[in-house]
């Protein structure tokens, strides 16, 4: 077994590992209430997706997609979570009800996504001003991504490097 191969492989899914975590996770991670500006309007084109994805392994699970739009942008504001096995999304089948006994709402984007097609939606309230979806909920999942990518890279690069020093320093030690 070629210890080298395979600490030099660590060392790449660590570097890899903590460039997607902050790629793809941090910027919803670290976004703060005081970046974000209200779009009001009235909902429409309210629907909830349900599709079947299958990984490269053969693993099979649901995406559930909860769409609409407001009257007042171009944008349409999606919400994504995937449901496992599960059929049903009750959270989504909640908001989607709230929604439409509503008939308006506001959410919550970056100022910096305000003509973006697909803005990441951090805040939902309703006609009322209660809010259905909240700013730690948006932010809920990325927390666990980036958590696990980067413990992830901390593992992959650490493995690398405790091959690469750990023996030298160990027989520098014992020559002494």
């Amino acid at each position: 077994m070629d210890k080298a191969y395979y600490a030099e492989k660590g060392l790449f899914v660590g570097i890899t590992a903590i460039i997607c975590a902050f790629y793809f996770f941090a910027p919803t991670l670290f976004t703060f209430k005081s970046s974000l500006i209200e779009q009001n309007g009235t909902v429409g084109n309210l629907q909830i997706y349900y599709t079947r994805v299958e990984s490269s392994r053969g693993s099979k699970s649901i995406k559930s997609e909860l769409k609409f739009t407001l009257n007042s942008t171009q944008s349409v504001y999606v919400l994504m979570k995937n449901i496992g096995q599960s059929r049903f999304n009750e959270r989504f089948e909640n908001l989607e009800k709230e929604l439409k006994v509503s008939g308006r709402a506001t959410v919550w984007i970056k100022k910096n996504q305000k003509h973006e097609y697909k803005p990441t939606v951090f805040k939902i309230a309703d006609r009322n001003g209660k809010v259905i979806y909240d700013f730690e909920e948006s932010k809920s999942h990325s927390r666990f991504g980036f958590l696990i990518s980067f413990a992830m890279g901390i593992f992959g690069i650490g493995l690398w490097l405790r091959h690469k020093y750990w023996k030298k320093s160990a027989h520098n030690i014992a020559s002494y």
